[in-house]
C-alpha cells in the first residue's frame, strides 16, 4: 500500500508541475484537510475541497509564479513525506525566491484526505514519526 500512495501522491505532484490546480479530483477526497503551518500567513486547518482550492487560489494572489519540484518521496505509513524546492516570483514586486520546504499527505482509500505542509525540508518527516 505504501508504494501505491507514493504513486498517488506523484500524480498530483505531477498536475501540480502543468499548473492543473487543485489537481485531478479524483485523487482528492472531497472533504480534504489542508493544513497551514504555525508561522504561515493564514496558519490552521481548512476542511472540503472548496477551501483546499481557495487556499491554492489564494497562494497566487501574493505570487505571479509558484513551482515546486519534488526531491524526495517517501512512505510513512498511511502517510507521504515529501521534499520539495521551490521557486516563486512576488506579483507586485518580481522578487524572487526560492528554497526547499516540506509536506506530509495522508492517503486513503486511494484519495489524498490531508495536506499539511511545512517550512522545513525536515519537518514532514519528523511529524509524521520519522527522526532521522
Amino acid at each position: 500500500m505504501s508504494q501505491e500512495n507514493v504513486e498517488i501522491v506523484r500524480r498530483l505532484s505531477e498536475s501540480w508541475a502543468r499548473e492543473e490546480f487543485p489537481g485531478p479530483a479524483e485523487l482528492l477526497d472531497p472533504d480534504i484537510e489542508y493544513v497551514n503551518p504555525h508561522g504561515a500567513i493564514e496558519p490552521g486547518i481548512r476542511r472540503g475541497l472548496p477551501a483546499f482550492r481557495a487556499a491554492i487560489d489564494k497562494l497566487f494572489e501574493g505570487w505571479s509564479t509558484w513551482t515546486m519540484e519534488p526531491e524526495q518521496f517517501r512512505a510513512v505509513g498511511d502517510q507521504v513525506a515529501v521534499v520539495v524546492h521551490y521557486c516563486a516570483t512576488a506579483r507586485t514586486s518580481g522578487l524572487e525566491v526560492e528554497g526547499r520546504e516540506s509536506a506530509l499527505l495522508t492517503v486513503r482509500d486511494g484519495m489524498i484526505a490531508r495536506y499539511e505542509w511545512f517550512h522545513g525540508p525536515d519537518d514532514a518527516l519528523k511529524a509524521g514519526g520519522v527522526e532521522e
